[in-house]
């Protein structure tokens, strides 16, 4: 395995811990969302991942925020307009080294 791919490979493993040990609020997240919710983040969201359904998984927005990760309802009212702010300040903005395992850049 060279250096390039275990760059690469690290994020992803950081996201599966993230998924399996973090995530609290409306839904808590385990290893996927099996439920969602349709109520609005009020918290600052720093990143998203769109989950597809592969049960017990469902269809669903993971939101990334300082206390936890979200499981979203992807059809939810705020959700699409959330995700069209979220992509123009990715857009807008350098991407770092802090940038979130979430964001989609």
């Amino acid at each position: 395995m060279n250096c390039e791919s275990v760059l690469k490979s690290a994020p992803v493993a950081l996201f599966l811990m993230a998924l399996v040990s973090s995530g609290h609020g409306v839904e808590r997240l385990a290893s996927c969302c099996t439920s969602v919710s349709n109520e609005e983040i009020t918290e600052p969201i720093l990143g998203y991942m769109i989950q597809e359904r592969n049960l017990p998984c469902v269809n669903a927005v993971i939101f990334q925020t300082n206390s936890g990760l979200y499981c979203s309802r992807l059809r939810a009212p705020w959700v699409f307009q959330k995700i069209k702010e979220l992509r123009a300040k990715a857009r807008s903005t350098i991407p770092s080294s802090s940038a979130s395992l979430l964001s989609n850049q």
